[in-house]
């Protein structure tokens, strides 16, 4: 069964994340293997009396557990979206609709220069462990974001707000419910940014026991409680009765590794799944049509494309031709089952502020054209490296690539690697298929900045460790104009500006080159009713409204 949501409004956003599975211990778990659940979470808490608001337990697929959860050290998604269930944030972002709200801050007020933030705190918000939020644990949570080294970091540590905090002048607590941050320049995605995992605050009286080992013991507000959690298996969490928006419908929420396509669909039809969006794209059309099932239409969000390392194929001209090369209507067809649409915003996909059809031609199909290149560049016949995760629609996607480029007159060799190693040899440049990685990039952050804004930075881990975009000349100016686009107001000079950024990043460096848009596809039981699918389509887990 098919709901019809895909025709929601276009400021929605998916994402899947742009970190896979750095440093797991990955188990397929088959269908036997998997608790039975009675249904599926959603994100509207009402107080309603009829038969599904109350009780049961809901599993969610998901990618992988490490059974580590903290919101300062990336391990799966998995593990990233029980973090989203045990802790809230200074603000909140639903993705049924961009724009920030008061969380954990009821308040906030912005100084005229845009440099001071003055939060003030909601009082009478009770952790898991009984101690009372207060602005202690914001400084706590959000200065270990900001700094190396401190001691609560797990080593690996991969600290998300990390960019925010280098441009964090001080944060200070005037008061047991009051924050103060200062800047050292105009960041206007602050809001959004401490919505995102990394801004998940944690009970400091939990930080001072555990400290490092608090991703195996984390304490938040949130509407779940961590209750035990094996590694390769499932992380199990339970409802917390003091969460300050009511008591959870469901009383435990199973995140289950499930990594095998056809367990994921015949687990979904049995019912010991209640939802996940980690549906094969392959089984969409067989579940459209089963009524035990609703597959949920969520918007064409995330970019699947191609990063080229520039220090391993220096020449312009050998990228364009890679770029130029790639059937991306086979692409769509063959990988992702026609759940896809043509890249014509390059890197910002239509459901964002920003988008703009008109940078088509920067993800042209001209094989004739791509084949000159490589003639007139003398690269006829040269062997280039092609990486991709051996899971989900990757692989198919190389196959194709791979046969493109062999169409222009290159030598493809090919490396299919399992997602939990991906990441790591995606940042490393001596990798020795470090030339051409299929990857993706999603948004926990529905705004621009957090697509082209991270893409196009070259300090960031696209522009430096993968593409090598930082070493190319002139590239250090996006840092400047990405940092100015990022601080207009959404509109028609913003999109501009960021278009401008995205057609001179394509066309003068081309060490990204865009596939598809796709989405996530959600399914969840027929029995399942509330669901914020749209957030569970950007693996973003608001399940305490859920009911079965």
């Amino acid at each position: 069964m098919s709901d019809n949501s895909r025709n929601i409004s276009q400021n929605l956003i998916s994402r899947r994340a742009m970190l896979r599975g750095a440093g797991l211990i990955g188990l397929g778990f088959g269908a036997s293997s998997l608790i039975a659940a009675c249904g599926v979470a959603s994100d509207g808490n009402d107080d309603g009396d009829d038969a599904t608001s109350s009780g049961g337990t809901l599993t969610l697929g998901i990618d992988a557990t490490s059974a580590v959860a903290d919101p300062a050290f990336y391990t799966s998604l998995g593990d990233w979206m029980a973090v989203d269930c045990i802790c809230r944030g200074l603000t909140f972002i639903s993705f049924e609709t961009t724009d920030p709200q008061p969380d954990l801050a009821e308040s906030w007020e912005i100084s005229d220069d845009g440099l001071t933030y003055t939060f003030k705190l909601r009082e009478g918000v009770t952790f898991h462990d009984g101690n009372t939020f207060t602005s202690a644990d914001v400084l706590a949570s959000l200065g270990r974001q900001f700094d190396p080294e401190d001691p609560t970091l797990p080593e690996g540590a991969s600290r998300p707000l990390a960019s925010l905090g280098a441009g964090v002048v001080s944060l200070d607590a005037p008061d047991d419910y009051t924050v103060v941050m200062v800047l050292s320049a105009r960041n206007a995605t602050v809001l959004n940014r401490l919505s995102d995992i990394g801004g998940r605050i944690i009970s400091k009286a939990a930080l001072d026991e555990y400290g490092a080992d608090i991703g195996k013991n984390l304490v938040g507000t949130g509407p779940f409680k961590l209750s035990a959690a094996t590694a390769g298996q499932q992380m199990v969490l339970t409802a917390f009765d003091d969460f300050r928006l009511g008591r959870p419908k469901i009383d435990r929420l199973v995140l289950q590794q499930v990594q095998d396509p056809s367990a994921i669909v015949s687990s979904l039809l049995t019912g010991d799944l209640s939802a996940t969006q980690f549906t094969p794209y392959s089984a969409i059309e067989q579940l459209r049509a089963d009524d035990a099932v609703t597959f949920h239409e969520t918007p064409y969000s995330f970019d699947a494309m191609m990063m080229i390392d520039a220090r391993r194929i220096p020449e312009l001209e050998v990228r364009q031709a890679i770029n130029m090369a790639i059937d991306r209507e086979a692409i769509m067809a063959q990988a992702f089952f026609g759940v896809a649409a043509l890249p014509d915003g390059y890197t910002i996909p239509p459901s964002q502020q920003g988008y703009d059809p008109g940078l088509a031609d920067l993800s042209p199909f001209d094989p004739d054209e791509a084949r000159r290149l490589i003639e007139a560049a003398g690269a006829t016949g040269r062997q280039v490296a092609l990486m991709a995760a051996s899971d989900s629609w990757h692989p198919r996607a190389a196959q194709i690539v791979a046969q493109n480029l062999t169409d222009i007159g290159l030598t493809v060799v090919s490396d299919s690697v399992d997602p939990a190693t991906y990441f790591s040899r995606l940042l490393d440049p001596e990798d020795p298929f470090h030339e051409l990685m299929i990857w993706e990039r999603n948004s926990y952050i529905p705004d621009p900045d957090n697509m082209i804004g991270a893409m196009g930075l070259p300090s960031g881990v696209y522009g430096d460790f993968t593409s090598g975009f930082k070493t190319l000349p002139g590239s250090e100016v996006f840092a400047t104009d990405l940092a100015a686009a990022k601080n207009l107001p959404n509109g028609a000079e913003r999109t501009a500006a960021y278009s401008d950024i995205q057609r001179r990043f394509a066309e003068q460096y081309m060490v990204l080159s865009m596939l598809c848009y796709s989405a996530n596809p959600v399914v969840t039981g027929a029995n399942v009713e509330g669901a914020n699918v749209t957030a569970l389509g950007n693996h973003r887990c608001f399940m305490e409204n859920a009911s079965v």
